[in-house]
């Protein structure tokens, strides 16, 4: 890869490879435990002028740094915030969620355990209401689909139908805590 970039490879239990750029920063590059070092050459290779695209994107794209303070400040707001919303959009699907936990992710807002946990990143609460909630619903869908498919995605349009704009609102950047 001309330049070289900062690659840092994690090896786990997953079945498929993928690739994170994180601007200016590293590429990490996540395969199965045991798949062949040559495939994930030829597997980065192939991807370069991607991998290149997203490396060289503006600091305005990178995802938000965020002080102790704010953190601090993020985790008591979803702490605070987010079991009422759980528990109304839950009330509305039929659905319990196993468990509700807090978590530090960069790359994902939420996610669904096929075990039936639900976990919110901290970061979700710099961004609006609506947003929010969107995030909320998508993850208790997973309770009764744990997929993206057309049943999945009549679920979303069945309680909000505004669920594009609302995800819209991910791709913005946050608001200061």
């Amino acid at each position: 890869m001309g330049e070289e970039l900062p690659i840092r490879l994690v090896r786990s239990r997953r079945k498929t490879l993928a690739i994170e750029v994180y601007p200016g920063r590293e590429v990490v590059v996540r395969a199965p435990a045991r798949l062949p070092e040559r495939e994930i050459r030829d597997f980065v290779a192939r991807r370069e002028a991607w991998i290149r695209t997203h490396w060289d994107k503006p600091c305005a794209d990178r995802p938000a740094e965020y002080t102790k303070q704010q953190e601090m400040a993020l985790r008591a707001a979803a702490r605070d915030r987010l079991p009422d919303l759980v528990a109304r959009y839950a009330g509305l699907l039929g659905v319990r969620p196993a468990r509700l936990s807090i978590t530090g992710a960069r790359t994902r807002f939420g996610s669904c355990s096929s075990k039936g946990g639900i976990a919110f990143s901290f970061r979700l609460m710099a961004y609006p209401l609506p947003a929010i909630e969107y995030v909320v619903l998508h993850e208790l869908a997973h309770l009764k689909q744990l997929n993206h498919s057309a049943a999945f995605y009549a679920i979303l349009q069945q309680h909000m139908p505004d669920y594009r704009q609302r995800a819209a609102l991910l791709r913005q950047q946050p608001a200061s805590p």
